[in-house]
């Protein structure tokens, strides 16, 4: 954005933003307001820049659509004005071999693919079962807590007596009782 006789945008928000803080440090304002100026103006100066970093920028480009061509089945690419010669390759298998190891990957690929589902598929539904086995394990557990938690208790000679213990244990020593 400069040019001759003109300065880059950057130094002229610095020498601006400096001489807006000069004015409003002359100014008997809020010493909140004056504190925070430098974030609100380094916030107002990065939205003038996107502004109008958007309005002068390049728009984006997107990837030209190459013509298709009509190839008929049998007939390969051929490759044109590389600038080199391709050697032949040593060892590369025939034209048959080529098409029948291309189909095979691909079936072998999708097995592969239909395995893997069903694998999946029999670790999902085990999962499941699990969790079932284990919801209905907690709920059985409850209802068992419930019905014990429901059941009165039986005074038995021995419950009373360990109740008598307990309350002795629990309560205050006698000599701070009050009678």
């Amino acid at each position: 954005m400069s040019g001759p006789g003109r300065f880059p945008l950057p130094i002229v928000a610095v020498f601006v933003l400096l001489f807006l803080s000069h004015i409003f440090s002359d100014l008997e304002l809020d010493p909140d307001l004056v504190e925070d100026f430098p974030l609100f103006a380094a916030i107002a100066a990065f939205v003038l820049f996107r502004v109008i970093a958007s309005r002068t920028g390049t728009k984006r480009r997107v990837p030209v659509p190459m013509p298709k061509t009509e190839r008929r089945a049998g007939e390969a690419e051929q490759p044109k004005g590389l600038g080199f010669e391709l050697p032949p390759l040593r060892g590369a298998p025939k034209e048959a071999r080529a098409e029948t190891r291309q189909a095979a990957p691909e079936a072998d690929a999708e097995l592969l693919r239909q395995q893997s589902l069903q694998r999946r598929l029999a670790e999902k539904k085990a999962r499941e079962e699990e969790m079932e086995q284990e919801r209905l394990r907690l709920e059985h557990q409850t209802r068992a807590a419930r019905k014990e938690a429901s059941e009165p208790l039986p005074f038995s000679p021995d419950a009373l007596r360990s109740a008598i213990l307990w309350s002795e244990i629990i309560a205050p020593p006698k000599a701070l009782r009050k009678h």
